[in-house]
């Protein structure tokens, strides 16, 4: 019998922090799933340390790839493995409070949606809570949303594995989650947040280069989503105007 939800997670060089994030989804109140965790190629004790929690939890199973193929490659190998109805993600460093898996089953059953997201909270590389607001997300969102600003965190997600047959995540994008976001956006899938904070985000990784984060989504624009030049800035203008009241 397949599980009812299959977890996702790379894993590369994150010795300190993959136990607490991998505990918090073993914790969690929906019980039905199984935990994919892929190795990347880490140089450090990651590997040895996956195997042995592996030896606690019989829902836990973990792979490991040859050399480093990037987060992107990484997620869509484990997508193709996956047997749940639904997937969720989680990256190595991060948190789930232990009812979000529940309450988001709850939500895409009621609503027959495709997409869940939830709101977050922050703490720095050491885990230390930092004194920001949660970000609370919609109750909705939808492509020209998107466009404006990015509510969905990655590691609060859960889809339908169904919708990822045949759009995955694309490695050549620097934020190779928002091209998929996009994507499903456009081929009409719905998308549903929650506005409690379900997920602990830690702050320190790609997103805090907000140079290159700013050069990327101008990329995106103009060529994944073939936006024209007067609509990227459009939109681009209101992505910085949204960067600067977050921060």
């Amino acid at each position: 019998m397949f599980p009812l939800v299959t977890v996702i997670m790379p894993a590369y060089n994150c010795v300190h922090t993959v136990k607490q994030s991998i505990c918090s989804i073993l914790a969690q109140t929906m019980p039905d799933f199984e935990l994919l965790v892929v190795d990347d190629g880490s140089s450090d004790q990651t590997f040895d340390l996956l195997m042995m929690l592996k030896q606690t939890d019989s829902r836990m199973i973990v792979l490991k790839n040859e050399c480093n193929i990037g987060v992107a490659a990484t997620r869509n190998r484990a997508i193709n493995l996956a047997k749940g109805e639904y997937i969720a993600f989680l990256d190595s460093d991060d948190i789930w409070k232990v009812d979000k898996l529940q309450k988001q089953i709850t939500l895409l059953k009621k609503n027959n949606g495709d997409l869940c997201f939830t709101s977050y909270e922050f703490v720095d590389v050491s885990g230390i809570s930092i004194r920001q607001p949660p970000y609370i997300v919609p109750q909705k969102t939808s492509y020209y949303n998107m466009l404006c600003e990015n509510v969905v965190g990655l590691s609060t997600v859960l889809v339908r594995r169904d919708i990822l047959r045949n759009v995955q995540f694309e490695k050549e994008w620097f934020h190779e989650d928002y091209v998929l976001w996009l994507s499903l956006l456009r081929m009409g899938k719905t998308f549903w947040g929650i506005s409690d904070v379900l997920m602990t985000y830690r702050m320190g990784g790609r997103s805090s280069n907000k140079a290159k984060a700013a050069k990327e989504r101008w990329k995106i624009y103009r060529k994944h989503e073939n936006l024209s030049f007067i609509e990227s800035l459009y939109f681009f203008c209101i992505y910085i105007y949204n960067g600067i009241r977050k921060n």
